[in-house]
């Protein structure tokens, strides 16, 4: 059985992820491999953040101009997104919400942006996210999502759940059309000695955790 994680104690310091007394994902700017896509003219107005955390995503594409919302389940990340929009006149929201029941925004985003979101919805509430995201979204909408693949297990000896290429497009597939579907990474602020078992590290000593990467549009 999967294992859900409190994600706002694990903002407020009360619950670890990875055995790590911080949070591993908070890395203090987008998932390079995410925003590797933005030149790519993925990414259009109105964009939603997908379980934004404390909204680097956001942040990042809201001063590129883009009209972005940012969502999670987490007060304490929401509030920590939201303090850091403060003296800053930007086209950025967040909000906390449960996107599993996501309403309100019916046909409203051009982009969804997940980063990382997907293995930390629970399982049987899987389908529910991506409807919700399909609900969500236009006709022409672009859907893109960075997550865990199964060669991370030894980096990750504890949750989240981790797919396979098939197991990935086979969630997506009902209302999204494939574009890209290959190997990434993510990177990820882990205990120092599981370095070994990454993929390497990045200019700044930050482990690089097997990944896959998934752009595609509104079928």
């Amino acid at each position: 059985m999967q294992h859900e994680t409190d994600f706002d104690a694990v903002y407020q310091g009360r619950e670890s992820a990875q055995n790590v007394p911080w949070v591993p994902w908070n890395i203090g700017e987008p998932q390079p491999k995410l925003a590797e896509l933005e030149p790519q003219g993925v990414f259009r107005s109105d964009v939603l953040d997908a379980g934004c955390g404390v909204g680097v995503t956001s942040l990042f594409l809201a001063r590129l101009g883009y009209t972005v919302v940012g969502l999670d389940s987490a007060p304490s990340a929401i509030a920590a997104a939201q303090g850091a929009t403060e003296g800053h006149d930007l086209p950025v929201t967040f909000d906390v919400a449960d996107l599993t029941t996501l309403q309100g925004y019916e046909g409203r985003f051009r982009a969804v942006v997940d980063s990382g979101t997907i293995p930390a919805v629970p399982d049987d509430k899987r389908a529910d996210y991506l409807a919700c995201l399909a609900r969500s979204t236009t006709d022409d909408a672009t859907l893109s999502i960075l997550t865990f693949s199964r060669d991370a297990r030894s980096v990750m000896p504890k949750g989240p759940t981790l797919f396979s290429a098939d197991e990935l497009a086979s969630l997506v597939e009902k209302d999204w059309e494939i574009d890209r579907l290959e190997p990434s990474s993510i990177t990820a602020l882990l205990a120092p000695e599981l370095g070994d078992k990454a993929l390497g590290t990045d200019e700044k000593g930050r482990m690089l955790v097997p990944a896959l990467l998934l752009v595609a549009h509104k079928r």
